[in-house]
């Protein structure tokens, strides 16, 4: 009897030993163990720095549309929690279609947070100015495309056959997206205003819908001749 007991706990022991060490590598990974930002970089850090972060990467959603809201200052530092948790130690944001954040992006955000989210740097070190949108392509493609709607409208993407990477796919396109001098008759500005038959970006996809301002800038460079 004996001697059955103790083949029935060796392998029970060996059970338990393995379900352990298999909890401990879930608990480590992922995690921040790996991103450690150098102090100097914690004291030079500003919220314009890691705003270009959260353009490209997250405020296609985390804007208008509801939820967290990282357009502002105010608004990102308020989350900071929830930003460090769901970037850095989950890793489960940005979500897709959105690229993941890499690791040079992943360590700046870190020293942003570390430093507790601040506006401008620590060490009091000069900023940059925050980018103005203007009614030119590579700006609006800079801010508005790129984050709102590149992530479908590109090869390989969802809606790859309106492809928007480029002032030539816009001029073009067999959709009409911009005719010069007429914004209003344009393709792009007609899916962006309320009301639109086809609204963009699409209401479930969660993007957050264009601003009046940037349909205004975007009406401007169209009205322009959409030259620059």
């Amino acid at each position: 009897m004996h001697g059955f007991v103790r083949k029935l706990i060796v392998p029970l022991c060996t059970l338990q030993l393995a379900v352990a060490s298999c909890n401990f590598r879930i608990d480590k990974q992922p995690g921040a163990g790996d991103i450690r930002p150098s102090r100097d970089l914690i004291n030079k850090v500003s919220f314009q720095d890691v705003y270009k972060i959260f353009r490209m990467h997250c405020t296609g959603c985390h804007g208008s549309s509801g939820g967290v809201n990282l357009e502002s200052h105010a608004q990102a530092k308020m989350n900071l929690e929830r930003i460090h948790r769901s970037t850095i130690v989950e890793r489960r944001m940005p979500q897709s279609p959105y690229p993941p954040l890499n690791q040079e992006q992943l360590t700046l955000l870190a020293a942003w947070i570390e430093a507790g989210g601040p506006e401008h740097p620590l060490d009091g070190g000069p900023i940059e100015e925050p980018e103005k949108l203007l009614p030119k392509f590579d700006s609006i493609q800079t801010m508005v495309l790129q984050p709102k709607c590149v992530v479908c409208h590109a090869p390989g993407k969802k809606a790859e056959n309106i492809p928007l990477l480029t002032k030539s796919d816009l001029l073009n396109s067999p959709y009409d997206l911009v005719l010069p001098g007429n914004a209003d008759g344009s393709g792009l500005i007609l899916v962006l205003v309320e009301g639109a038959r086809k609204k963009m970006p699409p209401l479930d996809s969660g993007i957050s819908p264009l601003s009046p301002d940037e349909i205004s800038i975007i009406k401007e460079w169209i009205n322009n001749g959409a030259l620059d």
